[in-house]
């Protein structure tokens, strides 16, 4: 599962890419943290989902990091690939 998150982390980060290279106002540090910011969203996704895979959490609770930690990493993806698609990048 963590490897799964790993693997959906790294395949966002092109989408990001792909933005920057369709339109000048995507970039590292820009709109609203940029790349930076979106590295760093996506390792808090992937430190719930590991957080949620400790056996000495209740079963609640390791649910709920998990579904929050896949949640965001979905967010994440349609938002990027929805806003890739409306630039006409594809």
């Amino acid at each position: 599962m963590k490897l799964l998150a790993a693997a959906v982390s790294i395949l966002v980060l092109p989408v990001y890419l792909g933005l920057a290279r369709t339109d000048q106002a995507w970039g590292l540090f820009y709109p609203r943290g940029g790349m930076a910011m979106l590295g760093v969203s996506l390792a808090i996704a992937n430190s719930l989902i590991c957080a949620g895979a400790q056996p000495h959490r209740s079963l609640n609770m390791r649910f709920q990091l998990a579904a929050a930690g896949w949640l965001w990493l979905v967010v994440q993806g349609a938002g990027l690939a929805y806003l890739y698609s409306q630039m006409g990048g594809t």
